[in-house]
This record gives structure tokens, sequence and C-alpha cells, in this order.
């Protein structure tokens, strides 16, 4: 709000790559859900102001059901508008004998705070709109189960917090420069992003730290603290107050700044323990939907790998395109099973980094497979994050620690097309949609050069932390941490 007001006119900085497939994933599922409901009125196709009028008109003859309704309210100064998913009509007692209710269909089933700060909006302007004399029930329509919801939670609470939020950002728009923060789940959406990128890097603002809970970063700002040189000689007693405080946080969050200043890799501790023995790498590609893998990229030595893609038709086939093996497998369970049979082949540990693969071991592998597989799988991440910490700053585009963020540091690079999941998840879409997918391989190209380079990524930032981890071990202090970069990129992908 404060950028619109005192900017320019925004820089062209349109959605991301990711933001804009969230936001065909979230409209695909809304008309998934909304297509099984009877009776709707949809103004969706109409100018704004129209659809104004037409809630208002729907509202009050008690239509059963409302979709592409608009809805508008002063908040003090301000026009508050919002367009919820649906407005759905329920009976009461006092006249005209009915009410609405807003909902929030959302295709995740874990309900965010964002989620109900939106629903409570449109809650807001139901009341506004209608009148009435108390707050209306929101709900929250989580994931999918056939042709409906999975989960459904109402939201009942009282208004009063989220009109002191609207207060309050009405008070920072006509207020000072507002403080940067970076949320990877709305930043990618905005057109100013970029500036703040900018702005923070210009000023080392401490929303470049990635380890950083926005809790944290309010009070430290409440104690005047807005810059990394401030953090790098912070007072351990204000460290140890910041809320959400983790054991040996306050030196870690030290050294973060001083990385992130000094653009070094820093050890975490006086020693350093040594790596597992790692012979495997896995990256997995998951439906954005349902979470459940369609492909499983791994790498052994450099340069080699294989993927496995999941297709029924394609099963006991063997391929390859751009040079890399792809073999298909019925369903998640077989793929689990292929992964099972290369950890033994190769006798040592499976790499992957974060939480995702080990999620998915257990959700979607059977279970005897899932028994034998979980002890040789270790978290890439969490190992690097036990030695060093990384000059990788949060921006409006990630989080800092991803494994995008840690392999470009080092010097990785995707190939153009197929650089990011959305375009491997369309390529497999379009692929899958095929009448003889046996025979139009080529379609699939994007997705298993993007799953490869994943997996090589990832054994290239293993590399350089082996090598890190050595030259330590070795000497007692990191070396040149530029020549262990080297070595890491010149795996081929």
């Amino acid at each position: 709000m404060w950028l619109d007001r005192r900017g320019d006119q925004p820089p062209h900085a349109a959605p991301t790559a990711d933001a804009r497939a969230r936001i065909a994933l979230r409209a695909s599922h809304t008309r998934h859900i909304l297509a099984a409901i009877e009776g709707i009125e949809d103004f969706s196709a109409l100018p704004w102001d129209e659809r104004v009028v037409q809630t208002r008109q729907a509202m009050q003859r008690g239509a059963a059901a409302i979709v592409g309704g608009a809805l508008e309210a002063p908040a003090g100064d301000h026009l508050l508008r919002g367009a919820p998913d649906l407005l759905q009509r329920w009976a009461t007692t006092s006249s005209p004998g009915w009410t609405y209710s807003p909902v929030a269909i959302v295709l995740h089933t874990r309900p965010a705070r964002w989620d109900r700060l939106l629903l409570d909006s449109w809650r807001w302007l139901v009341r506004h709109t209608l009148g009435e004399a108390s707050d209306p029930l929101g709900e929250l329509w989580l994931g999918t189960n056939g042709r409906g919801p999975a989960f459904i939670k109402r939201q009942s609470a009282s208004l009063a917090a989220f009109a002191a939020q609207v207060r309050r950002a009405a008070a920072i728009a006509v207020g000072e420069d507002p403080m940067i923060w970076f949320d990877s789940d709305h930043c990618p959406f905005c057109p100013w992003r970029t500036a703040c990128d900018a702005a923070a890097r210009e000023t080392r603002d401490i929303a470049l730290l990635p380890g950083l809970s926005r809790r944290q970063g309010n009070a430290l700002r409440r104690y005047g603290i807005h810059s990394m040189d401030q953090i790098v000689t912070l007072d351990s007693a204000i460290l140890a107050s910041l809320p959400e405080r983790l054991p040996a946080a306050g030196s870690r969050l030290r050294l973060q700044a001083q990385a992130l200043l000094t653009n070094q890799p820093l050890l975490i501790g006086a020693t350093i323990p040594s790596l597992p023995r790692v012979r495997l790498f896995l990256d997995i590609e998951s439906d954005p939907r349902t979470r459940e893998p369609w492909a499983f990229g791994l790498a052994g030595a450099p340069g080699d790998r294989f993927v496995i893609v999941i297709e029924p038709s394609f099963a006991n086939l063997d391929v390859r395109i751009q040079g890399i093996p792809v073999i298909g497998v019925r369903s998640a369970q077989e793929g689990w099973r292929r992964v099972l049979s290369a950890v033994r082949a190769t006798g040592g540990a499976l790499a992957h980094w974060g939480e995702a693969e080990r999620l998915m071991l257990e959700q979607s592998a059977d279970p005897h497979t899932c028994k034998e597989l979980a002890p040789f799988m270790i978290d890439a991440q969490r190992e690097l994050q036990k030695r060093v910490v990384l000059p990788t700053p949060r921006l409006s585009d990630q989080r800092g620690g991803g494994l995008k963020a840690v392999a470009r540091w080092l010097g990785w690079t995707w190939s153009s097309g197929a650089d990011h999941w959305t375009l491997a998840w369309e390529s497999y879409q379009q692929w899958q949609a095929q009448l003889s997918p046996a025979e139009t391989f080529a379609i699939l190209t994007p997705a298993i050069i993007y799953l490869a380079a994943d997996v090589e990524a990832l054994a290239a930032v293993w590399s350089w932390l082996d090598a890190f981890v050595a030259a330590v071990s070795a000497t007692g202090a990191p070396q040149d941490w530029r020549a262990d970069r080297d070595t890491a990129t010149s795996r081929e992908c």
C-alpha cells in the first residue's frame, strides 16, 4: 500500500513462474469444486462495478449461491474490496429470513494465517453489505475429496482483530518508510518485488536473513535494529529475548549476517562433524494438487543419472531422452521399489533435499519399501545447515536456504526452457494426454532435463560440502571455498 501511494509506477515485474502456476492451479481447483454446486448465479464475466450491483441485488433477493460476487465497503478513508470464491445463503429466524456466508476455496489442506485473514475480510464485507449487527460465519473449504472439499473449517471469531489490522495497514500507508519483509507466499505475485529486493540489498536490511522469522524481525525493529551490520555486534541479551528462540539461534543469526556481509561460508562451530557416506542422490517431482510423485530423479557418479517416470502405458519400457535413461513404472509404489533397488546396488546412503522426499516416501510407498528405505535417507539440507552458514540471502522469490539458491551460489545453472518445475509439470501433462505416450517421448524432454538438472545440482552441493568439510578437517580452518565450488560445478548435467 505504501509503495502504491508513494512510488511512481510499479516496476515491470510480472508474477514469477511459480506464482503464475499457483494462480492457474488455484483457479482450476476452484472451478472443480464449484462445478458440483447446483443453482449458482455467476457474475464473474461482468465489469467490477456491475458485479458489485448484481451481487447486492442477488443477496437482497436471496440467491442460493453466488460466484464471481463483488463486495465493497468503506473502511475509514479507504474502500475495501473483495471477491469471495463463493457466497452461500443460510436460513435465519430474523427478517428477511436469510443471511450469507463467504467461502474461501483453497488447494492445500492446512489453513494458513493468510487464508483466515482473507476469509475474515470477506466476512467483514458481508456484514457491512447486509448491514448486520453480528459477525457472519465463514467457511474454509480445504483440499479436495472427489468433487467436494476434503475438509471444511468454519470461522466465527470476532472481526475486531481484522478491523485493527486494516487500521494498522492504513497507518503504514501514510507513515514513514515501512519495513521490508520477504514472504515467499506473497511477494512472487507483487509488481513491487524487485524494488524491495534492491532496497534490501542497498540498506543491508535484516529481511535478507533467511533464518529470521517475522516475529523475530518485528522484535528487532522495535529495538531499532534494521541492518545486518547491527546484528553482527548485537548484544547477546537482546538475541536471547527474541521470540521463538531455539538453542544457539543467536550465534547462528550473527553468522548468517556475517556470511552475507562478507560473501563467505562460515562454520557453525569450532569442530565440524564428518559427513555420512552418500552414494546416490534423489529428487522427486510431484503433482502440485495431490503431492503424489510422478517422477524420480537419481544420480550417482558424475554424469551417471536416470529418471523414473510414472505412466502405466509406458511401464517396463526403457528409453533415452537427451542421453538420459528414462524408466517407466506403473505406480509410485513401483517407483519407490526401483529407488530401493538402486540404493541396494550402490551400498550407500541416499541424499535428498529437505523433508518433502521423506514425507512422500511415507505417504506413497508400500510399508515394506518404506521401512527398508527410510534408514538410508539423508536430508542434505539438514546436514549442510548443521555445519555451515552460506551467504544466500532471502529475497522476494526465494527463502534463501533452498536447493536452487545454494546451487546457484555455487555457479550451477538450469537450461532455458527446462528451468522451472512448472515447465516440467506441463510437459508431463501434455505427454500423458497423448493417445500413444510410448511414441511421443520428445514431449517429455523439458521434464527430464529439469529433473536431471535438479538431482545433479543436489549432487554438486553435496560434493562441495564434502570437499569443504574435508579441507576443514585436514587443516583446522576453511580454505579457499571457491576452489571447492569449482570442483563441484565441474559436474556435467
